[in-house]
């Protein structure tokens, strides 16, 4: 108790010199399993771990308590809060996420809409940063810094529009989308004349 640090938020690592990076809804989760080898796995309210610099109000092992617009429970769910949105890494000494292919934002939390121009997300572009050329890995570190580069620019080509799927719903004669992605899956609403992704 006398020779371990407490960090501050955002800080973690034994000498609290590591970032957190942002947190957003997980695109896709990742199980967590029995995490306390007691053979089974708890409810959304058993907390196993609490305190810890990454997770302070504790971590589960059953999926997030979660419902549904019409305020039902939903017993097997998904898109917990997870660090970098579960599509990115995180650069611990900036603590900025490096987003992987198709995503953007601070914590990774949307699907990028289709770009001809490089842009800091990796493989929506074309040349060395185009998918087939990314990798997530290498034997020094994943993270480059690209999350400080330039945003994403030349959306939709120039010819559109990068709107969320509830806001293409909606222009859709009124419909409503209110799934949990409605503010993170992107799309291009094409100007006058032009059509594709």
């Amino acid at each position: 108790s006398h020779d371990m640090c407490t960090c501050d938020r955002n800080f973690q690592g034994a000498d609290c010199s590591l970032r957190t990076c942002p947190f957003g809804k997980a695109h896709v989760d990742t199980p967590r399993g029995d995490l306390d080898a007691s053979l089974t796995i708890g409810d959304h309210n058993d907390i196993i771990l609490a305190g810890s610099t990454l997770y302070p109000y504790g971590i589960i092992e059953g999926f997030p308590l979660m419902s549904d617009t019409a305020g039902t429970v939903i017993a097997n769910t998904a898109h917990d809060y997870m660090e970098c949105s579960n599509k990115g890494l995180c650069d611990r000494i900036n603590g900025l996420c490096e987003c992987l292919p198709g995503y953007d934002g601070a914590a990774c939390q949307r699907a990028s809409c289709p770009s001809k121009a490089n842009s800091s997300t990796p493989g929506s572009g074309q040349g060395e940063r185009s998918n087939t050329n990314f990798k997530v890995f290498n034997a020094n570190s994943a993270f480059h810094g690209r999350a400080a580069e330039v945003v994403q620019r030349d959306q939709c080509s120039g010819h559109g529009t990068c709107m969320t799927i509830e806001q293409l719903a909606f222009l859709d004669h009124g419909n409503t989308y209110d799934l949990w992605d409605k503010d993170v899956t992107m799309g291009c609403k094409c100007d006058p004349g032009y059509t594709g992704p």
